[in-house]
């Protein structure tokens, strides 16, 4: 792993090319043109001192916008400030604020976290791809330290950013008091922080020894959904040349309306703010603390369709056309809904029994339900919870995935891919449950990063991360997730392939899902 050096060492490290403590106080800039220390970097703002372990070079908490603070609460980032002198950036930033959760986040009340990560090959390179992360959690929780991308850097040969940006109420308030000249603005901040790391990433990618020519994106869950926005964002065009996907139908309806976001909002407001005459002014006034609280009542904070990113839905701007052209590579996990009905137990320490499976289809699906027992027999599973699992899986994931994917072949190079596995990790900070779990929503980081969310990966396992780490960075490089032509893009909802630990291989993805029954339900 990629870990922030002692002051000792950095010392050290710097009297080994001549850079004394009294010349970085002065401000001195010849230190960062030296060729002897490639951990220090110049960049837009002022120089970069890194640190290098294990063959990856790093750079932690470096600012990519001003603190969105005081005035700048809800409102589109600032530039940063440039720096004198030599930055340390030999620790993580701030995490932007977030209350705690029963999903993996780290609760904070800061607001100052504006901060990205980069972490690049220990030896000087030129041109290699650059992939920029937006972590998951439902933009609501999480942050950028949480997932060290080292086997990306040096399996892949690329250099990696990691991003925080702003989370829950403080990213995606959508309220009428904070929209601007009668416009509507409010609602996207966390997307348009998204925006601003992209262009950072533009501006300085060369230094690292990225390409600024070639930069993709790439988000799980809440961080895949955002990058479905930069796909239909007119004002994320050349800021990324190429997008993955994971875990994030973008033809799924999953940002709230403005009027859904407004009428939450505006109810979080009359609460918080009940005597206010100014509800702006009470609302900016309003701590950390009581922002995160009036969070911890909502399940997800999403940003809202209209406003300067994200103009409709994405379902929409796809379904239309209205997207950037840029390669794109989008799947799901095989048994997403594994985690959902695995955090019920977890949450209610109650296993579920083969007796309350018919119940929790009259629950869902109402009329359908005979007829889905009849598709999905308890008989075929090994546990009614992932019996329900493959139920909702195929209906809440697999079915949008494949419209997705549709949607998008015709318009833009698209690649599928389906995650297949069993015997996965499971979290470091929960009891897993009673039955074994397989290729569930979220694993997929497990194996691309080192993350202490997850336990470690067994031998067993590890090729798949081989696999994805590798398909991963060939995209990036390439535009094709193979390099050899052996991935089909998809049409018309063929060319998905299954990403296992044997290889990829080709699959039937209407058949492993059922599709066709479930386009029969809704005929």
């Amino acid at each position: 792993m990629a870990l922030p050096k002692t002051v000792k060492t950095i010392a050290a490290s710097l009297a080994a090319v001549g850079i004394t403590a009294a010349s970085i106080a002065c401000g001195t800039t010849a230190a960062y043109a030296s060729p002897a220390d490639p951990t220090l970097v110049d960049t837009d703002l002022g120089a970069l001192q890194g640190s290098a372990d294990n063959g990856v070079r790093s750079w932690l908490g470096v600012p990519y916008a001003a603190p969105p603070v005081d005035e700048l609460r809800w409102a589109a980032p600032e530039p940063a400030e440039p720096w004198e002198g030599v930055r340390q950036a030999t620790e993580f930033g701030n995490v932007c604020a977030q209350g705690a959760a029963p999903m993996p986040g780290i609760p904070s009340t800061d607001e100052d976290c504006l901060y990205l990560n980069v972490y690049a090959p220990e030896k000087n390179a030129d041109d290699l791809p650059v992939m920029v992360w937006f972590h998951g959690g439902g933009n609501t929780y999480g942050a950028a330290e949480q997932y060290d991308p080292s086997r990306l850097v040096t399996e892949g040969d690329a250099v990696v950013v990691t991003v925080n940006y702003r989370q829950g109420l403080f990213g995606s308030m959508s309220h009428p008091a904070l929209d601007e000249d009668g416009e509507t603005t409010s609602g996207n901040y966390g997307l348009q922080d998204q925006q601003a790391a992209m262009r950072w990433v533009k501006d300085n990618a060369e230094s690292f020894g990225g390409d600024a020519g070639n930069v993709t994106i790439f988000g799980e869950s809440g961080g895949g959904y955002d990058v479905c926005a930069h796909l239909a964002a007119e004002s994320s065009a050349g800021l990324f040349d190429k997008a993955i996907v994971q875990s994030a139908p973008c033809g799924s309806d999953w940002a709230p309306s403005r009027e859904e976001a407004q009428a939450r909002d505006i109810a979080i407001a009359d609460s918080l703010c009940p005597e206010a005459e100014d509800v702006e002014a009470c609302l900016r006034g309003l701590s950390p603390e009581q922002l995160n609280a009036a969070t911890a009542g909502l399940f997800e904070v999403q940003p809202a369709v209209g406003g300067p990113v994200m103009p409709v839905a994405t379902a929409d701007a796809i379904a239309s056309g209205d997207v950037n052209e840029v390669p794109v590579l989008i799947g799901i996990n095989r048994d997403e809904n594994q985690l959902m009905t695995a955090g019920v137990e977890m949450l209610t320490g109650h296993e579920m029994t083969d007796e309350e499976y018919a119940p929790a289809l009259v629950d869902q699906f109402g009329a359908d339900a005979e007829a889905i027992a009849a598709e999905y027999p308890l008989s075929d599973y090994d546990h009614p919870a992932k019996a329900l699992a493959a139920v909702q899986t195929d209906a809440d994931w697999a079915a949008d995935t494949a419209t997705t994917v549709d949607a998008l072949a015709g318009q833009v190079p698209t690649y599928a891919y389906e995650l297949s596995v069993s015997g996965t990790p499971y979290f470091t900070f929960a009891e897993a449950p009673a039955w074994e779990m397989d290729a569930f929503h979220m694993v997929d980081v497990a194996f691309l990063f080192d993350t202490t969310i997850f336990e470690d990966r067994s031998a067993e396992v590890e090729p798949l991360a081989d696999l994805m780490v590798k398909s991963w960075t060939t995209f990036a490089r390439t535009g094709d997730p193979d390099g050899r032509g052996r991935w089909h893009e998809a049409e018309g909802g063929c060319g998905f392939r299954q990403l296992t630990v044997e290889g990829a291989r080709n699959v039937d993805f209407t058949a492993e899902h059922r599709l066709e029954f479930w386009e029969s339900l809704n005929a």
